[in-house]
């Protein structure tokens, strides 16, 4: 997941968890009558709510919390909808601002096709993703046992190098995986 999207979680779920061990924890000293929590809760006034709720106050406050749980959970719901979309990357280009954009998705699936077209390579699958804010273009080739490594890692070393080249400048990382069938007995 995201930084982002993960911290925002945290913070959540942190939040939520303090705020029920404290309650949990008053509610179980109170009940076993521990004398210093039990006088605190006994002196908290109880008639409060009711004569909140008669003040002018209580429908902003309502609204107030209302508002801030729907703004929590759309945040919440938009973190988890995309959490490894990667944006588009800009180079130093051609245009007239002198700036390129690219979709780094595109680039991925361009090399995975032409990895593919390789008689040595069964399958190949590229991905951009975002892992926890760092962009990056994930190739997984797999091949016969047929072929060695060193054939295979040659192929995919080229297509790493030319992804390099032709993002230079750009903050994406290439990761290749090269998975070997298992040899038939």
């Amino acid at each position: 997941m995201n930084r982002g999207p993960a911290a925002w979680h945290r913070l959540t779920v942190g939040l939520f968890g303090v705020l029920f061990l404290v309650v949990g924890l008053g509610a179980i000293l109170w009940r076993t009558d521990v004398t210093p929590v039990r006088d605190r809760i006994d002196r908290i006034d109880q008639g409060w709510v009711a004569r909140f709720a008669d003040t002018g106050w209580w429908p902003v406050v309502l609204i107030g919390s209302a508002l801030l749980a729907v703004i929590w959970g759309l945040r919440l719901i938009a973190a988890t909808i995309r959490p490894g979309k990667v944006d588009d990357l800009v180079l130093q280009g051609s245009d007239e601002t002198g700036s390129l954009t690219v979709a780094p998705k595109l680039i991925a699936a361009a090399v995975a096709d032409e990895l593919a077209s390789d008689p040595r390579v069964d399958r190949a699958v590229a991905k951009a993703t975002d892992d926890r804010g760092r962009k990056i273009i994930r190739l997984t080739v797999t091949a016969a046992p047929t072929h060695s490594y060193a054939e295979i890692a040659g192929s995919v070393g080229e297509a790493v190098e030319d992804i390099r080249e032709a993002l230079d400048g750009a903050d994406i990382h290439v990761q290749a995986l090269v998975h070997l069938e298992p040899r038939a007995t």
